[in-house]
């Protein structure tokens, strides 16, 4: 299983940032407290966006720049 770009992005935003997949479904991160492993199907679900992440993109709907 491979990570979207926008699983990526979510994930950066975050501050994990993925550094390589590995065949057998581990993910080697790198985040602030330094190098981790994660299964890939944890970083899926970290990857789905938070209520405030999809309340901030409702209200940013109606805003012209």
């Amino acid at each position: 299983m491979s990570l979207s770009i926008k699983q990526r992005a979510q994930l950066r935003a975050k501050q994990i940032i993925v550094r390589i997949e590995y065949a057998s479904g581990t993910v080697k991160c790198s985040t602030p407290s330094g190098e981790r492993y994660y299964t890939a199907s944890d970083l899926v679900q970290l990857a789905k966006p938070g209520f405030m992440d999809r309340l901030t993109a409702w209200m940013n709907q109606g805003v012209v720049s």
